[in-house]
This record gives structure tokens, C-alpha cells and sequence, in this order.
């Protein structure tokens, strides 16, 4: 309630003042109310206890606050329409007319990529009459505000709800990127779920089907972590069997969850499954990422985040036969680096690289995670009420003034890229976002082909789907590719009708390719992606060329 609360307030302050984020006076309007609330806290835990659950809350809502501000001027998310924002718009946008699994540009295809989040907004978008693009920012904002909740929420069931609090907060500050806020949710939750589910903590586990729920929901929303961090987790499993006092019971106790989960998930995942089968062409991972050169070791970045973080690793290795938390996050960090270090070999031999890099995403919030627990272990006798409380503000205070600066817009203001953050997620190319003529599009096409129709498109530009739900014939990314859309092969048939030069077999063959009828061309100074098309093979089109930014549209008559 009091993240619910504080959300509000924090959306209406913003329409209030409407700060420009783009400025120094715009971007600080959180910073003052972060000190009111770390006051707030102080005082409110010295008169009534452990305030911990309501504190997190208005954390999480002051998180909210600080996402609001930076897009105050902006109907489009963090980083816009363009590259995975855009693809999750399109995603988002495609599920405003299915249900069903589906991919975000072939919409015959099923996801590949963890639908529930896109999937959330387009059916919000059915029920509010919002255009999917549109809700997009909201919910960047809410599910990474949210995650400090859910954290919580789930470190509270493991031990005593300050030091839930605190390890939520520093979880965000080591990965809080709100245009990934599926990733943000899932990376935060993933450590205290596998101790929760498998693991033996003092508090006991929780039923079967609780874990599992919460498990099938990771799948659906991000489960890269789970992929990542699975030679840790068989090792918790193997580690807790071997001492627990009856193992076929535990044994029992996977199954069911790993079952609920499986049957929480199947919507997702049996299409896609059943899609592989057919066979594909995965290409998503061959995307050559700078992160993949990135220090793998955050706990050695000279930052308060990273001494925190040196701590927690320190605290894994010494304190691991002592404290009941440490081995399991040992393991499932170690299993992190054991996947690294497999995916790099394989990086070598073929140029897969299984996003390796994202391990460190899942790393960066347990180390925090341990540097708490550690922290908490040596300060064990404070008391959480009062001086522990004042220990927390500090906390809270200082990651979410971290926070605060890496969502600061570093390429408009000089002072903002010249802190040593090194992680800004905010370019502000959402404010510069000049938009795309889909309105224009949409009634060029609806003169020719109706105001109902939802034609295959071939389009130069992805931004089109995320403002449209057409039928893409392919998408525009090879390294953002869903593997069932084989996309290698709808590239070649695209060189092959390029090459056609006669009007009349050049209308036949587009009409009747391996993959489906193009009924409209939208194309880039007659260009997709390298592939060259001429004018006057669209003879047997409506040929509109009156288009911004180049543009050529062609509408099969």
C-alpha cells in the first residue's frame, strides 16, 4: 500500500512542478524528497519500531519518483523506439490483437523472448484504449519500482525485514536499468526464490506451489537467470539433498515445484518448444555486446557499491560454514562464473555467446545481497528499531542517490557524464525521439487496401510495429532475430526478388514467396537493410513517395 501511495504521489508531484530533466534544476527534484524520507524513517523507527515494510515501500516509490522525472516531456520510454525498447514495444503492440504467444514482427512465429511483460502491457492497452507505445514507459516504471517490493518481499521470508530492506535497495543500485525492468525484477528476485525453493533456511520453504508459482512467472518474464545460473542451482539441489533428513521428501518437493512451474509457464513455453522442433536458425546471441568485455568482477569497482559488494564476497568464502545464507549464494555465484567461462570458450569457437554478459546482472545484486548480509552479520547486536534504523537511512540514502545519478541523461549535460557512474541507462533519446509516420502509413494503406486490413509488411524500419500491429514479413535486426523466424532464409528470399526485374513476375513472386504474400513494401530510399530494390518493379503497386525521412511506401493494388 505504502509503494502504491507514494507511486501516486510521486506521478502527481512530477504533472505538478513538470520539471525539464534535460537541466540540473529539473533532474534533482527527487533528491529532496529522498532526504525527507530518510528523515521520516529515522524518526518514525525511533517512536514505533521496525518500520521496515512501510519504509520499503516508499523506497520503491521514490524509485518511481526519479523514473517519472527523467521522462517528464516524453510520451516514449527510456531509450525510445529504437533497438530491444522498440522490440518490446512492437512485442507489446503485437498483443493488443492475440492472446497468444507470438512474436514481436512475424506474428505467426511464437515468442521466443519472455512474453509476460509485453504481453501485461497490450492486453492494459485493450482494457484502457491506450496505444501499447504509450503505456511502455509506465511500465518500465512501475515494474523496476516494483522489484524493490518484490525483493523484499521475498528477503523478508529469509531473514529480519531491516536487512530485507537494505538488500533490496542495494540490489537495485547493482542493476536497476529500467528499459530492461523485466530483467530488473528477475535479477533481483532469482537469488532469495532458489534459496526459498531449494535451499534450507532457518524460516523453513515455502509450500510447493507458492515456489512454483513464482517460478513459471520468472519463466515467462525473464528466465536467462535461471539458464545462467543453472550449474549453481544443481548444486544447491545436490548440496541441500545430501543434508537434508529425508531426501526423498526433498526430492518430492523439486519435483512438484519444478512441475507447477513447468504447468505456470506452458503458454510460453510449449509453442515455442514445439516451434523449435521444426528447427530454426538462432542468431540472437551472435550480437557482439560491449558489455562482454565488461570487468565480470564488480566486486573490484572502486565504488561504494563495489567495496559493498567486496564484502559480500569476502562473506561467501569465509562465512560459508557459519551463516546458512552464504554457501547457497556461493554456489549460485560460482555456477554464474561456470557458465561465463563456457559460454566465452564457445564465444571463441563460433561465435555464440549464449549472453555471458548478463551473468553479470544477476551477479551484481547477489554480491550486494551478501555484502548486507555480511554487514548485518558483524553488526548483529545493533538495534534494528533505532540505531539500526539510522544505519538503514544512510543506506537507503546512499544507494538511492546512486540511483538517482545513473538515471541522470549523461550525453545533455556535460556534469552528468563526467561523474565516475560508468552506468547511465538514460542517453535522453527518448526526448529527442522525433517519431514516425505510421499515421501517415496507416492511411495511405487503408485508401488502398481498407480500413480493416492487416497486411505482411516488409519495412526498413522496425518503429512501424511498434505503433502498428501489422504482420511483419521479417525483422529488421539479424542479431535480434527469433530463431523460429529463420530469419537467414526470409533474407534470401528477399535477394531473390530483388533480382527479378519484370514488373508482372516480381508482383507474382512477392505474392507467393516461401514465407507468405508482401502486401506492402515500406522501404528506405528503395533499400532494406543492404538489399536494393528499383521503382520499376513495382509497376503492379501504388507507389506513395511523398514520405519523411526518406521513406518509400508501396501498396500491392
Amino acid at each position: 500500500m505504502a509503494w502504491v501511495v507514494t507511486t501516486g504521489a510521486g506521478f502527481a508531484l512530477v504533472a505538478w512542478a513538470d520539471p525539464d530533466p534535460l537541466t540540473l534544476r529539473g533532474a534533482i527534484l527527487p533528491l529532496p524528497a529522498l532526504g525527507v524520507l530518510s528523515a521520516l524513517l529515522i524518526v518514525l523507527a525511533w517512536r514505533f519500531g521496525d518500520v521496515s515494510g512501510a519504509a520499503c515501500g516508499v523506497f520503491a516509490g521514490w524509485v518511481a519518483l526519479v523514473l517519472r522525472t527523467m521522462l517528464n516531456g516524453t510520451p516514449y520510454g527510456f531509450a525510445g523506439l529504437y533497438g530491444d525498447m522498440g522490440r518490446i514495444a512492437a512485442s507489446a503492440t503485437r498483443y493488443t490483437v492475440t492472446p497468444w504467444s507470438a512474436d514481436a514482427f512475424v506474428e505467426e512465429v511464437p515468442a521466443e523472448y519472455p512474453m509476460l511483460y509485453p504481453w501485461l502491457i497490450g492486453r492494459a492497452s485493450v482494457l484502457t484504449g491506450v496505444p501499447a507505445w504509450r503505456l511502455v514507459p509506465e511500465a518500465e516504471i512501475l515494474v523496476t519500482s516494483g522489484a524493490v517490493v518484490a525483493a523484499y518481499l521475498l528477503w523478508a521470508r529469509l531473514v529480519r525485514p531491516p536487512v530485507a530492506l537494505g538488500i533490496a535497495a542495494a540490489g537495485l543500485s547493482a542493476f536497476g536499468d529500467p528499459r530492461k525492468a523485466f530483467c530488473v525484477i528477475a535479477a533481483l528476485v532469482v537469488t532469495p526464490w532458489a534459496i526459498l525453493a531449494f535451499g534450507a533456511s532457518p524460516r523453513g520453504r515455502p509450500a510447493w506451489w507458492a515456489a512454483g508459482l513464482v517460478g513459471g512467472v520468472m519463466v515467462m518474464t525473464y528466465q536467462g537467470f535461471l539458464i545462467y545460473a543453472a550449474p549453481g542451482l544443481l548444486a544447491l539441489l545436490a548440496l541441500t539433498w545430501w543434508r537434508a533428513p529425508d531426501r526423498w521428501a526433498y526430492m518430492i518437493h523439486v519435483a512438484l515445484v519444478v512441475t507447477c512451474a513447468a504447468a505456470v509457464s506452458a503458454v510460453y513455453v510449449v509453442p515455442y518448444v514445439l516451434g523449435a522442433l521444426k528447427g530454426g536458425q538462432p542468431l540472437a546471441d551472435l550480437y557482439v555486446s560491449p558489455d562482454m568485455a565488461a570487468n565480470p568482477f564488480p566486486f573490484l569497482d572502486p565504488t561504494p557499491l563495489g567495496l559493498l559488494q567486496l564484502a559480500g564476497m569476502a562473506g561467501l568464502i569465509l562465512l560459508r560454514g557459519r551463516e546458512w545464507w552464504a554457501a547457497p549464494m556461493l554456489l549460485l555465484l560460482a555456477g554464474l562464473y561456470v557458465y561465463r567461462v563456457a559460454m566465452m570458450a564457445r564465444f571463441v569457437l563460433d561465435g555464440h555467446s549464449g549472453f555471458y554478459h548478463y551473468t553479470t546482472r544477476m551477479a551484481g545484486p547477489l554480491l550486494a545481497a551478501a555484502g548486507v548480509l555480511t554487514l548485518a552479520t558483524l553488526l548483529a547486536r545493533a538495534r534494528p528499531g533505532r540505531y539500526g534504523a539510522a544505519a538503514l537511512a544512510v543506506l537507503l540514502t546512499g544507494t538511492g542517490a546512486v540511483y538517482w545519478r545513473t538515471a541522470l541523461p549523461e550525453d545533455v549535460q556535460p556534469w552528468a557524464s563526467a561523474w565516475p557512474s560508468g552506468r547511465h541507462f538514460f542517453t535522453g533519446l527518448a526526448h529527442r525521439e522525433t517519431g514516425f509516420p505510421a499515421r501517415l502509413i496507416r492511411d495511405r494503406v487503408a485508401a488502398v487496401l481498407g480500413p480493416a486490413a492487416r497486411p505482411r509488411v516488409l519495412s526498413a524500419d522496425e518503429r512501424l510495429f511498434s505503433y502498428l500491429p501489422w504482420k511483419g514479413y521479417i525483422g529488421g535486426d539479424r542479431t535480434a532475430a527469433n530463431t523460429l523466424t529463420r530469419y537467414d532464409d526470409r533474407r534470401a528470399e528477399l535477394a531473390r526478388l530483388a533480382a527479378i526485374r519484370d514488373p508482372a513476375e516480381f508482383a507474382r513472386a512477392s505474392a507467393t514467396t516461401r514465407f507468405g504474400a508482401i502486401d506492402v513494401f515500406v522501404l528506405d530510399a528503395w533499400r532494406w537493410r543492404g538489399i536494393t530494390f528499383q521503382p520499376a518493379q513495382f509497376a503492379g503497386f501504388r507507389q506513395f513517395t511523398e514520405l519523411p525521412e526518406r521513406l518509400v511506401l508501396l501498396v500491392r493494388t
